[in-house]
């Protein structure tokens, strides 16, 4: 027996779905019915229901109406037909509450002439339930999977790629440079690591005799991604270098100037050998052999940490990744030729060369019944359906949109590791809709309850895709479930599903920022606390002067409705923001879900003026500790929205850093001659780079200890030693 549906899509009946509408209905008007006494009650109303039968959904919904009135359930029969008219209401004027911001976000992916209503059933896929899940704002896929379905023509639904590393040679870098420019028309953003580049001064077999290093191929493709052109916006593009190549320093400074490389995000890799050396308090060496030469620098730990600390500090850039955790923790952890170099542009997603994602989220707020109150929960099994459904319907436009991609590696990588990433939303508005305080211990032991939920179910939900699909081509039991994360993460009721059928998709979980979406939806985005719960907006044509009024956010608005107070009195609890949160707590609430996330989370962590250095620093450390796969950082009022904005009171950095200084001890080995040339290299960093002062390393005559150049005069680095020279 089948159930058309009101799109015209069929589904095979089920008797439990009645049953549980009934049981709502019972619920609502307080009538002592159990599930199990409803489901009796719909076999009955449903008996002369033929075996071969198709029937309408309408049919079912009077059925069920005539059976509760002939049954004398005159309140639950009152308390369904309300829901039915709230129902239809939905349908016929989705997302009638969403706001001016929310419907000039959402026009940027409508077809022309394209109202709520009709989008909602073009990215649907022709599923009455994934209409639905997405009619009640429950989840939606990324915005490009939203541009893309049902648009003709080369755009891909994939938000995120990396591309291949460019090698240390002319036809390498330039061929990447067309993948990523190809990959831009069709709407992709791209990832990829410099770090096989060879550096700066190296000797090369033309007429150049040395390159000019990673930078200039860095703004090479920089400018790529500016000027190739998508629909309304350029292109996206993460660069990654890292911490031991020896352009290293020119990498991390290189956004201090807001004429570099301003057409792509960049972030350092950093290995736990560097972690534990800037803890230790060691030295760290970056390395580089070509055919003609050995270069090794030797710098400290720390100080070249306190470096990557002051440009964030100063500028926001660069981001960290910590590499060893994003090789070490997914589902492919012991496949030897699957290694991360570098993620997409917001990071959420480590690929391998080619890899790509197809993003979507869970609104978790959405799950809450009987928000802001005591009795306020989860509602775990309807949570458990969208995350399934959203499995599916990920799967599926992996196939649907196919070949779509710009080129033909990647199609062949989709083919054969067919990942996507599945994320969360509206987890600060969660935390005020169940009063549990964002960052709080009960706040950190309910998210790591929902969010194994959430990879256990994904999980099921990709085997049983699996038994009727197939496995994705790589997929390996074995090695699969001997990864950490498995091991780690998955339930025996899941890898016995697993063990059974496979996985469909090598990839489940990512967790992106979701900017526009959450905001289409009307919730905070990715993982992240409240920005701010309120902001200020001008307000000219209604009045005869120009007024400034408060805008608050929905939920904390809603909260205060609840608490009959005014939201400017709200608890100290419901005001928490990326602001005034400890940076501890917010790494917990981030470490406890990256359990979970086989891949990652692009998450910000928000500081005010008033964090110095030092803070910035200790963020990654902590980051580290707690196995988080990257930390990006942001201080409020920083140098670059200064320069941007241009100074004036609201804009200008209270707080400016002194800027660092370091020494750096050089050797460069030529393989020809057997010379070996040895240098100390004083660098002084600046707001807008750095400046170097290159000398060859000179030994004392008197103790034997390294010179150096102080002012006018080159002194012996040995405090007891009295040795100095002029330097002219």
């Amino acid at each position: 027996m089948y159930v058309e549906k009101r799109n015209g899509s069929k589904e095979p009946f089920d008797l439990k779905k009645i049953a549980i509408a009934m049981y709502k209905a019972y619920q609502e008007v307080g009538a002592n019915f159990e599930l199990e006494d409803c489901i009796e009650h719909t076999k009955k109303l449903t008996k002369n229901y033929q075996k071969d039968d198709t029937v309408h959904i309408e049919q079912i919904q009077d059925d069920v109406e005539n059976y509760l009135m002939q049954t004398k359930q005159f309140e639950a029969a009152r308390a369904y037909i309300k829901y039915r008219e709230k129902q239809k209401h939905e349908r016929e004027n989705p997302w009638a509450d969403n706001d001016e911001r929310q419907d000039l976000i959402l026009q940027k992916y409508l077809l022309k002439g394209e109202d709520k209503r009709g989008f909602i059933k073009r990215i649907g896929l022709g599923k009455s339930s994934l209409e639905k899940i997405i009619r009640k704002k429950e989840a939606i896929f990324g915005g490009r999977n939203l541009y893309a379905i049902g648009r003709a023509g080369n755009i891909t639904g994939s938000n995120c790629y990396v591309t291949e590393d460019p090698q240390d040679s002319l036809e390498s870098i330039y061929k990447v440079d067309y993948q990523i420019a190809r990959t831009y028309s069709y709407g992709g953003g791209q990832g990829m690591n410099l770090s096989n580049i060879r550096p700066k001064g190296a000797k090369v077999n033309n007429t150049s005799n040395t390159t000019p290093g990673v930078m200039v191929f860095a703004e090479k493709y920089s400018h790529t991604t500016l000027n190739t052109q998508q629909d309304a916006r350029r292109g996206a593009l993460m660069l990654v270098l890292n911490i031991d190549h020896p352009d290293i320093l020119d990498f991390i400074t290189t956004k201090l100037d807001l004429t570099k490389v301003n057409g792509a995000n960049i972030s350092i890799a950093l290995t736990d050998a560097f972690m534990e050396a800037v803890r230790d308090n060691k030295t760290w060496k970056m390395r580089f052999e070509t055919p003609y030469e050995k270069i090794e620098k030797e710098v400290n730990a720390r100080e070249l940490l306190d470096v990557v600390g002051y440009a964030a500090h100063t500028m926001g850039d660069p981001g960290v990744m910590f590499i060893d955790h994003m090789n070490d923790y997914h589902f492919l952890s012991e496949y030897e030729d699957v290694r991360f170099t570098a993620t997409n542009p917001c990071g959420e997603q480590p690929l391998m060369a080619h890899g790509s994602c197809n993003l979507g989220s869970v609104n978790l707020n959405a799950f809450v019944r009987k928000p802001f109150g005591d009795e306020a929960y989860f509602d775990f099994e309807r949570f458990d359906f969208v995350v399934s459904e959203m499995i599916y319907a990920l799967d599926e436009l992996l196939t649907m949109l196919g070949d779509r991609h710009a080129l033909p590696e990647q199609r062949i990588h989709v083919t054969e590791y067919r990942e996507i990433g599945l994320g969360v939303m509206g987890l600060a508005d969660l935390a005020l809709s169940m009063r549990l305080p964002y960052g709080s211990e009960e706040f950190l032991e309910f998210i790591d309850v929902m969010m194994r939920r959430m990879i256990n179910t994904a999980t099921k939900a990709s085997a049983l895709q699996a038994k009727k699909l197939g496995a994705f081509p790589k997929y390996d039991y074995d090695k699969v479930s001997k990864s950490s994360f498995y091991q780690t993460a998955i339930d025996p009721d899941t890898d016995a599903l697993v063990k059974q059928y496979g996985m469909r998709n090598s990839r489940l979980l990512s967790i992106a920022p979701t900017g526009s979406i959450s905001n289409i939806l009307g919730v905070s985005g990715g993982v992240e606390p409240f920005f701010q719960t309120n902001y200020k907006r001008r307000i000219i044509s209604m009045f005869e002067t120009e007024k400034t009024i408060t805008v608050w956010e929905k939920t904390p608005l809603a909260l205060a409705k609840a608490l009959n107070v005014d939201p400017e009195t709200l608890p100290a609890w419901a005001l928490i923001t990326s602001q005034n949160i400890d940076f501890e707590d917010r790494a917990n609430v981030q470490a406890t879900i990256q359990k979970y996330v086989d891949t990652a989370i692009s998450s910000t962590f928000n500081l005010p003026n008033s964090a110095n250095v030092e803070d910035v620093v200790n963020i990654y450390l902590t980051a580290w500790e707690k196995g988080l796969k990257g930390a990006t950082v942001f201080r409020d009022r920083c140098a670059k929205i200064g320069i941007l904005s241009g100074i004036n009171d609201d804009t200008k950095d209270l707080n400016p850093a002194e800027p660092p200084h370091l020494d750096i001890h050089e050797i460069w080995y030529d393989k020809t001659t057997n010379e070996t040339k040895e240098y100390v290299t004083h660098v002084q960093v600046s707001q807008s780079g750095y400046i170097p002062e290159k000398i060859e390393k000179e030994l004392c005559p008197l103790c034997g200890g390294v010179l150096v150049k102080k002012q006018g005069c080159i002194q012996c680095s040995d405090p007891d030693c009295v040795y100095e020279k002029c330097a002219i």
